[in-house]
């Protein structure tokens, strides 16, 4: 918590952190800037590199377009983000034909646990050294710190994340990187990944990076999917088309399919990153509270031991692969949102009814589930138009894996509510979509994009249905092991409080402390009218990831990969329906 005392012209705050998601020695406070730092420019090249290795005849047109790119950090004059053509770019860099995105970025970082007058005044002052349009040289409106709004945004558990206001201006995203996380996600990885979206016009556009984050384009009177909007018969259809358009769309380069599944790298570094604590996987509480599990050599067996079955299952490492596609990794609900106006047609938005629809018998589904498979398959048009107003955002966690994974994710994601007031971290397994919805799911994911052929679509939708199965665990295993990471408990924490005397605005000075507080306080006051809902703040990580291994160990015993006498906690493993079609 921020407090404040008064000594003449000195100002003392008082700023606690949590002791659980965070850690003192992460923290790096920033000044309210007098002066303009030096704008640069970061150059992400795309040049010619594309796999073609795809084996579904709907993935080949993954195969035009896009290839290896190079970052590049130079000073320039050029204003704001842009896109260049092949031909400017055999014009400046006198090699072969390419493309190149121009993104400004400062050499500054922002600490959101700043008192808000100071805060709001150093994002004032990046948004002017980053020139962002309509905000900076504006002869209508000339932005003051006093008058900005800062409304910290619900559903961010990796990043602090802000809506930006000021009247009569556009308002922008402002994406803060949270503690504990330069072990999770490449940032240059994922500057490249934004480049090659911005290419296909995916996603919102990018404004300019500083060292800790970066503004992006908000977008105005959108809607972020709930918990319930996933699970309506007709929108979860919509969501299985928009992520075959995903995975279709954009060309992995032949780096990403050479080192292969991203996830199973992360999870390997991961693994890594952990046992490499200075004596903390050798201390039977720390796993039996994270991993649910006394032994580190025996856990890490078990993964090697399902992680091998895996590939023997998808018929080797080669033909893993090969399967690999762009995926989102992460297509929770709150990364999901419909732009507006959306179509008010109830039809769209209903489950099917028993007594409207009449059973096909080549379908997989239940023979006393009346549900027509035609009318899956075959959307009518006016539905399908309006599948570009749902639009995925948060590209971190992106990259080359089986289609599964990113399928195996988003259903997973059922059994979880961010806006739970009491326990946001729980995973409620009867959430987990029943055998119809997961039909639904596969049968709108794997017709889709085919221009309605037919041939094969049940063998295509029962193999896909048993690998989402099979990958699964890797989900739960994925999260699990970046909950500990993210929950800052790998890392040695000060109890000794600190302080720094700062110049503020308009020459006064400032003193920051840094203070262990009790996980139940936070920063809140930070913030104009945060929303309601998880926040990187206040989310408990460390039951987050307790439930992701139960559900883990779970799946592992129900794939009979191993039997409950090979764990210790078997009594609070979560099970969910491992039998294939």
């Amino acid at each position: 918590m921020a407090s404040e005392s008064r000594q003449g012209n000195v100002k003392s705050y008082s700023v606690g952190y949590q002791a659980r998601p965070r850690s003192s020695s992460q923290r790096r406070h920033s000044l309210t800037r007098q002066r303009s730092s030096q704008r640069l420019i970061r150059t992400i090249s795309i040049e010619s590199g594309v796999s073609n290795n795809t084996d579904d005849d709907d993935l080949r047109a993954a195969n035009e377009g896009v290839a290896d790119l190079e970052l590049d950090v130079s000073e320039t004059a050029n204003k704001g983000p842009r896109r260049v053509s092949s031909t400017d770019a055999i014009d400046n860099l006198g090699s072969t034909p390419s493309e190149y995105i121009e993104i400004p970025f400062v050499k500054e970082t922002l600490d959101a646990s700043l008192p808000l007058d100071y805060l709001k005044q150093d994002v004032l002052n990046l948004i002017q050294c980053l020139k962002i349009s309509k905000w900076y040289n504006n002869k209508k409106v000339q932005p003051a710190a006093q008058g900005i709004k800062l409304i910290k945004m619900s559903g961010a558990m990796t990043n602090a994340i802000f809506k930006v206001e000021y009247p009569k201006l556009p308002s922008l995203l402002l994406r803060i990187y949270g503690p504990n996380i330069d072990n999770i996600i490449d940032r240059e990885y994922e500057l490249q990944i934004l480049a090659r979206l911005s290419l296909k016009n995916i996603g919102p556009s990018l404004y300019g990076c500083f060292v800790n984050g970066r503004f992006e384009q908000f977008l105005e009177d959108s809607k972020t999917l709930t918990k319930d909007d996933i699970r309506n018969w007709k929108s979860s259809q919509r969501i299985a088309r928009r992520m075959k358009e995903l995975h279709v769309g954009v060309p992995l380069l032949n780096s990403e399919r050479k080192n292969g599944s991203a996830c199973w790298q992360k999870i390997e570094q991961w693994l890594h990153t952990i046992e490499n604590v200075d004596q903390w996987v050798e201390n039977p509480g720390n796993l039996d509270k994270s991993l649910l599990c006394k032994d580190w050599s025996k856990f890490k067996h078990i993964v090697h031991k399902y992680h091998k079955w895996l590939i023997e299952q998808e018929h080797g490492i080669d033909q893993v692969n090969k399967n690999l596609v762009f995926c989102h990794n992460d297509a929770q609900y709150g990364n999901l949102l419909f732009t507006v106006p959306v179509m008010n047609t109830s039809s769209l938005y209903t489950a099917p009814s028993s007594t409207s629809l009449a059973s096909q018998s080549s379908s997989l589904f239940p023979s006393d589930s009346n549900v027509i498979v035609d009318d899956i398959i075959n959307p009518p048009k006016q539905e399908q138009s309006q599948d570009s107003k749902l639009v995925v955002i948060d590209f971190e966690y992106a990259g080359a894996n089986p289609a599964a994974y990113d399928l195996a994710n988003h259903l997973s994601e059922w059994m979880y509510d961010y806006n739970d007031s009491k326990a946001p971290h729980k995973c409620h397994t009867d959430g987990y979509p029943d055998k119809e919805q997961v039909l639904n799911f596969l049968y709108s994911y794997v017709s889709h994009l085919r221009g309605g052929a037919k041939e094969h679509i049940d063998e295509e939708v029962q193999r896909l249905y048993k690998s989402i199965i099979q990958w699964r665990p890797t989900v739960q295993l994925f999260w699990s092991l970046w909950a500990i990471l993210q929950s800052g408990e790998l890392e040695k924490k000060d109890a000794l409080a600190t302080a720094r005397e700062e110049i503020g605005p308009n020459g006064k000075k400032y003193i920051i402390k840094t203070v262990l507080d009790s996980p139940e306080e936070d920063l809140a006051e930070n913030e104009d009218e945060p929303e309601a809902g998880v926040s990187i703040d206040t989310f408990d990580y460390m039951a987050y990831g307790r439930d992701k291994i139960a559900v883990f160990w779970g799946d592992l015993i129900g794939l009979g990969i191993i039997t409950e006498k090979d764990c210790e906690n078997s009594s609070s493993f979560k099970f969910l329906d491992t039998g294939y079609l």
